[in-house]
């Protein structure tokens, strides 16, 4: 006699759900994080969607959590002109996984949302670690269905239902703020297109940092995103006689360095260097006052993401929590 039954329904999505409420993907999370303000009405169709649909968040990969492959997923952002830094981070994560018996797949980035549905789909893996999150990411909403836990390196605004490990940028701009200050600078020139990447959560926390603490002081915080070559003499343009411009770069420190160099700068009291780079800079440049110590602390930040998955994956009832990493100085 045969079966009756038909295949078996598949669990519903906040893809489902915003397309029969009308609204985006990243709406329905808004409404289930309760990360930003929505309008009652809009509210109300989300709600009203996931009842019609009998949506739970996680309930499409109750099976893959019951799997154990000994892989996490990590997403890496696209290789850039500052390449060694993220391979800092991967070899780091990857080793720590090794030592606690996990294997790495790596996705890229630029896959984005879809990336992360296709590596759930293939149920290969038991985990998720995203890196370089935006402020309001794409694959925050995929990566709560997935129900899989997950960790962030970074910390964005849409807070998601995961464990943030992360560096604590917000104290790194006070932290630049209070050098300048102390190193007697009437202004703060900030390079590397800050404006243009405040969309990104580390670069948003960061500048959030400067400003309110340049708030408590006479400092002026100027945002500079014109070439790194030409650094050096829009500093020298903003800084009158006995005043004192200092610079800070999100990156793009050796060049600036390099035309400092060119320009006799290096011995211009008017202009002090803050560097946001390796160690190896500490004694290049007589007017670099001090570096954020954050060579080792890339290590330290990839090792806790893999310790906080680690905790999620083996302790029962483990809830999502943050960690923030503070900076320190590197004296020069």
């Amino acid at each position: 006699m045969g079966s009756s039954r038909g295949p078996r329904a598949k669990a519903p999505t906040s893809q489902d759900v915003a397309r029969l409420a009308g609204v985006s993907q990243s709406t329905v999370s808004y409404v289930l994080t309760g990360s930003r303000p929505i309008s009652a009405s809009t509210r109300e169709r989300v709600e009203d969607a996931i009842a019609k649909l009998g949506y739970h968040p996680n309930s499409g990969a109750r099976t893959l959590r019951s799997r154990r492959s000994g892989v996490i997923g990590l997403m890496v952002p696209e290789a850039d002109s500052d390449d060694g830094v993220l391979m800092v981070f991967i070899g780091a994560i990857a080793r720590e996984a090794r030592r606690h018996g996990y294997d790495i797949l790596l996705v890229t980035a630029q896959e984005g949302a879809a990336g992360i549905r296709r590596v759930v789909r293939t149920g290969v893996c038991e985990a998720l670690i995203l890196m370089e999150l935006d402020r309001f990411d794409e694959r925050v909403a995929p990566v709560i269905d997935s129900g899989l836990p997950f960790v962030t390196l970074g910390k964005p605004e849409e807070f998601p239902q995961g464990s943030v490990v992360d560096l604590d940028f917000e104290m790194l701009g006070r932290m630049v703020v209070e050098r300048a200050v102390e190193e007697e600078c009437d202004r703060l020139l900030l390079f590397g297109g800050p404006g243009r990447k405040r969309t990104r959560n580390d670069v948003s926390r960061f500048l959030t940092g400067i400003e309110d603490a340049a708030a408590e002081t006479e400092l002026e915080v100027v945002l500079d995103s014109g070439a790194l070559a030409e650094v050096p003499e829009r500093a020298l343009r903003l800084t009158p006689r006995s005043q004192r411009t200092a610079l800070f770069g999100l990156n793009g420190v050796r060049q600036v360095l390099f035309a400092m160099a060119a320009t006799g700068a290096l011995v211009d009291g008017t202009r002090m260097l803050i560097a946001l780079s390796g160690e190896d800079l500490a004694d290049i440049s007589p007017l670099l006052a001090a570096v954020p110590q954050l060579d080792s602390r890339r290590t330290e930040i990839s090792e806790l993401a893999v310790r906080e998955m680690v905790r999620l994956l083996r302790t029962d009832g483990a809830t999502p929590r943050i960690t923030l990493v503070e900076p320190r100085w590197l004296e020069g």
